[in-house]
C-alpha cells in the first residue's frame, strides 16, 4: 500500500468521527449546552423533557443517518457546514470591525484604520477559503466564465463593508452594509443546499427498493457484513475512542494543573493514577463509547488469539476468531451488568469484574482451540515432541492461571454472586483441561500398544461422560445464581434474555444431547450383545483384519450376514445406522420386524454377498476386506497411505471417539 492509499484510508475514517462525537455528547447530555434548547436541566417540566427528549433523538438519529453515508456524501455535507461557519464568520467580523475610537458626532467617526486593514485581510483569507472550497465541489455551470463571475461576486461581497468604511465616515448605514454583504454567498450557498436536498430526496425515493433489491440478492447478513466492510466500523470506534481517550487525557491533565496552581501545590508531578482511574471511568460512559471499548478489546484479543494459535500451531481459522467472541462477550456484559448507567466508582469496579469474567471466557475459548490438537497429536502417532511440549505448556497454563486468578479473588474479595460465577468458570475450565488430558494420555498410551485395546473406548466415554455431567451441573449452579442476582440484586431485560439463551443452550441442548448419546450407546450395546461372539477357532479360520478399523481380530462379533467385526467398531458404526458396513443387510432386527420387511431391505442393495475369508475378484486385495460404503472406503485410503500398503495397528478411527 502506497502512502497516498494510506492517507486516503485513514481519511475515509477520520470522516466518520463527528458523527460519532455528535452522538456520544448527545448521550451525555452535553451537546451545545450554550443553547437552552439543548441543555438538560432537572428542574425541567414534562413537557420541557418530552420536547428535549425529542430534539435529542432526532439529532441522535440525524447522526446516526449521517455516520451511514459514503465518504463522498460526508465530504460534500461538511463542504456545506465549512462554507456556512465561514459565512457567519465574516458577518460577525464585520460586525464587530471598525470600531470607531471616538465618537463625538453620530455623522462623525474617526475609523481605526489598523481595524479596517486587519478586518479586509482576514475577510480576503476567508473569501478566498470560501472560493476555493465552493469550486472543489464541482458544480457544473454553462461556462468557466460564469464560474469566475461568481467568485469574483463572493471575493467582493466578503470585502465590501471595509471598503465602505474606508469611502464613507457615516456609521448608521453599516449595519446594512453587513447584511448586503452576506446576500452573494447566501445565495450560492442556498443553491449548494437545494441541490444537495434534490439529491437527498431522489435517494430516499430509490433507497427503499435498493434495500429490497439487495437483501433478496444476498440476505440480511451479506447486507450487513457489505455495510459493515464498507463503513469500516470497527476501525471507526477504535479511532474515536482513541481520540476521546486523549481528549479527556488532556482535559483532566489541565484541570489537575488549574487545581494545583489555585492550591498553590507544586505542578512537577501530576497524580497520573487518579488521572489514570478517572480517564478509564469516562471511557464507557455510554453506549457510544462502550463501543469504542468494545473495538479496542476486541482488537487485543484478536492479536493475542493469533499468538497462541501460533503457539499451539493450529492453522484453522476459526481459532482466529477470538477478537470476535472476545467483542461478543464484553459488550453483552456491559449490557447486562448496566456498566453505563452507574456512577464512576461504582463503574470502575464493575469494568475490573467484567475483565476477570472475560479471561475466563477466553480461557474457555483457548481450550476449545487446543483440544483437537491434543487428539490428533495422541492418534498421529507424532514423533514431533515439540509439538506435544507446546500444546502441554498451554494446557500448563490454562491450569495456573485459574488457579492464581482464584487465589487472588477470593483473598482479596468477599463471597459474592459474581465471585461465585468466576470461580465456577474457572473450575470449569480446569475440569476440561483435565479430561482433555486424561483422554490424550489414554490415547498416547493405545498409540503404543501392539494389541488392539477394546476397552478404550469405554473408558474414554465414561471420562468424557463425567466431565459433561459435571460442566451440566456447572451450567445449572450458572442459572441459579444468575436467576439471584436478577431477583435480589440487578434485574433487567438483557439479563433475562441472556438467562433464557443460557437455560436453552448450556442446559436443555446439553441435557438432550447427552440423553441421545446414552440412548443411542445403550441401543447400540444391546444390539452388539445380541450377536454371536466368534471363537477363538474361527477367527484363526478366517484369517482377516476388522474391515472397520483395520486391526488384527483377536475378539470379534459375527454379525446376521456373517461378516466378522469388533464390537466396538461395530458399536460405532450401529450408532449411525443398522446395516452392515459390508453388504448393507440389516445387522439386528427385533421381533416385529417381520420377513417381508427384511426381504425388501434386502432387495435395495445392489452388493453381492460375499462369504468371509474368500478372494473375490474386485472385492478385496490381498485377503483384507475391502469395505464397499464410501466412507469406509475413504477410511481404508487413509489407513494405507498411513500404513504405506502393509498392515499395522492405525488409529485413524480414534479421532472419532465419543
Amino acid at each position: 500500500m502506497t502512502w497516498r492509499e494510506r492517507i486516503e484510508a485513514m481519511w475515509e475514517l477520520i470522516v466518520r468521527l463527528p458523527p460519532l462525537y455528535v452522538m456520544d455528547s448527545i448521550l451525555n447530555k452535553s451537546f451545545f449546552p450554550e443553547f437552552s434548547l439543548f441543555q438538560y436541566q432537572p428542574s425541567m417540566s414534562w413537557a420541557e423533557y418530552f420536547l428535549w427528549i425529542l430534539i435529542m433523538t432526532l439529532l441522535f438519529v440525524l447522526a446516526l443517518c449521517v455516520f451511514l453515508l459514503t465518504t463522498g456524501q460526508l465530504q460534500d455535507i461538511y463542504s456545506l457546514v465549512t462554507l456556512l461557519s465561514l459565512l457567519y464568520m465574516s458577518y460577525q467580523w464585520n460586525q464587530n470591525f471598525p470600531v470607531p475610537l471616538d465618537i463625538k458626532h453620530s455623522s462623525d467617526v474617526k475609523h481605526n484604520y489598523y481595524d479596517i486593514m486587519q478586518n479586509a485581510v482576514t475577510q480576503i483569507f476567508l473569501s478566498y477559503t470560501f472560493t476555493y472550497i465552493w469550486t472543489l465541489r464541482k458544480r457544473t455551470l454553462p461556462r468557466n466564465g460564469i464560474r469566475a463571475l461568481i467568485s469574483l461576486g463572493i471575493m467582493s461581497s466578503f470585502m465590501f463593508p471595509s471598503i465602505v468604511c474606508v469611502v464613507s465616515q457615516d456609521i448608521g448605514y453599516l449595519y446594512w452594509v453587513t447584511l448586503i454583504s452576506i446576500v452573494i454567498p447566501s445565495s450560492v450557498l442556498f443553491a449548494e443546499v437545494w441541490i444537495c436536498v434534490r439529491a437527498v430526496v431522489w435517494t430516499l425515493r430509490r433507497i427503499y427498493n435498493v434495500i429490497k433489491i439487495t437483501i433478496s440478492a444476498i440476505g440480511i447478513q451479506g447486507f450487513v457484513e457489505h455495510h459493515w466492510i464498507r463503513l469500516r466500523v470497527p476501525k471507526v470506534l477504535r479511532l474515536f475512542w482513541i481520540s476521546r481517550l486523549f481528549y479527556h487525557f488532556t482535559m483532566l491533565c489541565l484541570e489537575e494543573l488549574y487545581q494545583r496552581e489555585a492550591t498553590l501545590i507544586s505542578v512537577h508531578s501530576l497524580d497520573y493514577q487518579s488521572i489514570i482511574i478517572k480517564l478509564f471511568t469516562q471511557s464507557c460512559e455510554n453506549f457510544v463509547a462502550m463501543l469504542g471499548m468494545t473495538s479496542i478489546v476486541s482488537f487485543l484479543a484478536h492479536h493475542v488469539g493469533v499468538f497462541l494459535a501460533f503457539c499451539v500451531g493450529s492453522d484453522s481459522e476459526e481459532d482466529r476468531n477470538m477478537g470476535t467472541v472476545s467483542a461478543i462477550l464484553f459488550f453483552i456484559l456491559g449490557l447486562q451488568t448496566g456498566l453505563t448507567g452507574l456512577t464512576p466508582d461504582i463503574r470502575l469496579a464493575r469494568l475490573c469484574k467484567n475483565f476477570c469474567l472475560l479471561l475466563t471466557a477466553i480461557s474457555h475459548f483457548i481450550h476449545s482451540m487446543i483440544h483437537p490438537i491434543l487428539m490428533s497429536l495422541s492418534a498421529s502417532q507424532s514423533s514431533h515432541v515439540v509439538r506435544h511440549l507446546r500444546v502441554l505448556s498451554m494446557c500448563i497454563f490454562l491450569l495456573t492461571f485459574p488457579t492464581c486468578l482464584l487465589m487472588y479473588l477470593w483473598s482479596h474479595y468477599s463471597v459474592s454472586t459474581w465471585l461465585l460465577a468466576v470461580t465456577a468458570f474457572s473450575v470449569e475450565v480446569m475440569l476440561k483441561v483435565i479430561v482433555s488430558l486424561t483422554v490424550y494420555a489414554l490415547f498416547l498410551l493405545d498409540a503404543y500398544r501392539n494389541t488392539f485395546w477394546e476397552g478404550l473406548d469405554d473408558y474414554v466415554y465414561y471420562i468424557q461422560s463425567a466431565g459433561n455431567t459435571i460442566e451440566f451441573l456447572f451450567g445449572i449452579f450458572l442459572f441459579c445464581n444468575g436467576a439471584w442476582i436478577m431477583v435480589f440484586e440487578s434485574g433487567g431485560a438483557i439479563r433475562a434474555i441472556m438467562m433464557c439463551i443460557h437455560a436453552y443452550c448450556n442446559i436443555w441442548v446439553q441435557a438432550k444431547n447427552g440423553w441421545q448419546v446414552f440412548t443411542k450407546r445403550r441401543t447400540a450395546v444391546n444390539k452388539i450383545n445380541s450377536l454371536p461372539l466368534a471363537s477363538k477357532s474361527e477367527l484363526e479360520t478366517l484369517n482377516d483384519v476388522c474391515a472397520i478399523c483395520y486391526h488384527e481380530l483377536n475378539n470379534a462379533r459375527i454379525t446376521r450376514c456373517n461378516h466378522y467385526f469388533h464390537g466396538v467398531c461395530l458399536r460405532k458404526w450401529l450408532y449411525v445406522q443398522d446395516n452392515c458396513p459390508l453388504c448393507h443387510k440389516l445387522i439386528y432386527a427385533p421381533d416385529s420386524v417381520t420377513s417381508e420387511t427384511q426381504e425388501n431391505n434386502n432387495q435395495e442393495d445392489d452388493f453381492e454377498e460375499l462369504d468371509p475369508g474368500v478372494a473375490a475378484p474386485n472385492g478385496f486385495q490381498d485377503g483384507f476386506q475391502q469395505p464397499l460404503n464410501p466412507v469406509l472406503i475413504g477410511r481404508q485410503d487413509v489407513g494405507r497411505q498411513l500404513n504405506n500398503g502393509t498392515f499395522q495397528p492405525a488409529n485413524t478411527l480414534r479421532v472419532q471417539q465419543d
